[in-house]
């Protein structure tokens, strides 16, 4: 990992132990027998801090501890170091040389803000480099380039044992021809959107009870797409949080909110 700006001045002077930190010891992912690395420690104090209550822990940053001697270790912390990188490349290039070092398991964290679309980054007043990652994107990242499952320990954190389940990896450069192949294809629905059955006339309709057999027997049921946020793509080109869907079941609506 390199420095291609101010990152180093995104480090923060710490009096206790980062959340990232605090969470691998409440979940037990690191025993007194097991050794630890912070892959972008900063200004060290994780590692110290855990090093005084007897952990075998050793903390590497390209800027404040350079000259660590890396060596592979049982659990690796990668905490909020992918927020800092303007390079795509060096961000992949920075996870995989983190997990090239994790024995048994690494814990990821990022910034992450339920935004509607996926956020670029942008330089701060101060010179750093700033990404703000949606949660799904994050995980996708994760998993494309490790080829293993990322389990969601927190809404900024997940964790991946070298044990758990595994996909085939991609190269970057496959990574990217994906996206751009959604994205060439038009809008795709972020997660948290789902298709919701409803009714608003709960009289029986002769003729109709083939429509809707389960909940509302004997009612016609109409569709739509709910999401949580404002994130789907409104007649007037503003997001809405709801669209209703047209025809039924059979219907084109239909199958396009399911694809």
């Amino acid at each position: 990992m390199h420095l291609d700006n101010n990152s180093h001045l995104a480090a923060l002077h710490r009096k206790r132990l980062s959340s990232t930190a605090r969470l691998i010891l409440k979940r037990g992912l690191l025993s007194n027998d097991e050794t630890f690395l912070d892959y972008g420690c900063g200004r060290g104090f994780d590692f110290q801090a855990l090093e005084s209550r007897g952990y075998n822990s050793v903390g590497y940053d390209p800027y404040y501890f350079p000259d660590t001697e890396l060596k592979p270790a049982d659990v690796v912390m990668f905490s909020y170091v992918l927020n800092v990188l303007q390079s795509p490349q060096e961000r992949r290039e920075s996870l995989l040389h983190a997990w090239s070092l994790t024995r048994k398991r690494i814990v990821i964290a990022a910034v992450v803000r339920g935004k509607a679309i996926i956020d670029d980054g942008a330089f701060t007043k101060i010179g750093t480099f700033a990404k703000e990652w949606k949660h799904i994107e994050l995980k996708a990242f994760i998993e494309t380039n490790l080829g293993h499952e990322a389990i969601r320990l927190d809404k900024d954190k997940f964790l991946v044992e070298r044990s758990g389940r595994q996909f085939t990896p991609l190269h970057y450069e496959e990574v990217m021809e994906r996206v751009s192949a959604i994205a060439l294809s038009g809008w795709v629905a972020p997660m948290g959107v789902i298709i919701k059955g409803y009714c608003t006339n709960f009289r029986p309709r002769a003729g109709f009870d083939n429509i809707d057999d389960g909940e509302f027997p004997g009612r016609i049921r109409y569709y739509r797409l709910l999401g949580r946020t404002k994130c789907l793509p409104g007649k007037n080109g503003q997001p809405v949080r709801v669209l209703h869907l047209r025809g039924g079941i059979g219907s084109e609506h239909m199958e396009w909110a399911m694809s």
